[in-house]
């Protein structure tokens, strides 16, 4: 029996980032409860499909190759477009009108990739805003990454973020106190203004002024005021209805120091931000989703944030 009962939300999810998937190459995924084919085309463009040929089945990830913009399976040619169309036989004199693979809407923005995921291939009904300090010449130009494979499902992660309650007792700091959230369609907004959470290493304490946008059940970003100004990009994408591959990236900005310097700095934030995340696991793999808890009064936004995430289902 599933500790879930959500499914797979409708949503943008990250599956690479740019500076990964050079021309020409193709990686194997296995996200949403597929097996699916990332590549990116000689051009440029970036295709994702489900992996297997509809021909005869030959998974496009082991052997296939990139020709042009267009995928070739490894079994018999076939030639396949990032829109799923068949391109070329090699062998025939026409294409069957009926025969496509499945394709899957992409964007490529903030240097990351994203794919958008419909139970039942609905069209995206949002699209990712651009991050404005990505790219600028005074921010660092590459994602500093960290990842993980958590058993928990994207809408339980992110419930975390508005459970202001458990602050204090698993991350050993005040639950803030100047926060604004609000909820809109697609998106939900927060600020917290003046915090002060304890470092988990070195046992420094600085103060904050966040503010976050998560856009869909699978992608957020925080802008953070404080030592460093950063902004901290999450992706949660499922591989199945239990299990989440969570990816947060961090950039900072620069000014007039050498960018290496700030970098080492922010790899060290980074080692602090990920035990912050990682307190959270034990609790994450092994709760179950409470369908009707009983709130309190101080519980925070958990009730809206529920009502919210109906939405991408």
């Amino acid at each position: 029996m599933s500790r879930f009962p959500f499914g797979i939300p409708n949503s943008w999810y990250l599956v690479a980032y740019s500076e990964d998937l050079a021309p020409g190459q193709l990686e194997s995924l296995r996200y949403f409860e597929r097996d699916l084919v990332l590549y990116r085309g000689e051009s440029g463009q970036v295709g994702v499909l489900d992996a297997h040929c509809p021909h005869l089945g030959a998974h496009l990830g082991f052997g296939g190759c990139v020709v042009g913009d267009s995928l070739s399976c490894p079994f018999h040619g076939w030639r396949w477009e990032a829109d799923g169309r068949c391109s070329e036989i090699p062998y025939a004199k026409r294409i069957p009108a009926d025969i496509s693979m499945r394709s899957y809407p992409v964007v490529e923005r903030n240097g990351m990739i994203l794919v958008w995921y419909h139970a039942t291939d609905e069209p995206p009904s949002f699209e990712i805003p651009e991050i404005a300090e990505w790219g600028a010449s005074d921010w660092l130009q590459t994602w500093l990454v960290s990842d993980w494979t958590v058993k928990s499902h994207p809408q339980d992660l992110a419930e975390n973020g508005v459970d202001w309650a458990h602050f204090s007792v698993v991350h050993g700091i005040e639950a803030p106190k100047d926060l604004l959230c609000e909820f809109f369609p697609n998106t939900y907004t927060f600020r917290i203004g003046g915090s002060k959470p304890v470092s988990t290493l070195g046992g420094r304490t600085d103060e904050l002024v966040m503010h976050g946008e998560n856009w869909g059940m699978g992608y957020s970003w925080l802008h953070q005021f404080g030592t460093h100004e950063t902004i901290v990009a999450t992706g949660m994408t499922p591989i199945d209805g239990e299990t989440t591959h969570v990816r947060m990236g961090v950039i900072a900005r620069v000014g007039d120091r050498p960018a290496e310097a700030v970098r080492d700095e922010i790899q060290l934030y980074m080692k602090e931000h990920t035990v912050f995340a990682e307190q959270d696991f034990p609790i994450w793999e092994n709760k179950v989703y409470v369908e009707r808890p009983g709130y309190c009064e101080e519980d925070g936004p958990i009730a809206e944030y529920r009502r919210w995430t109906t939405q991408f289902y």
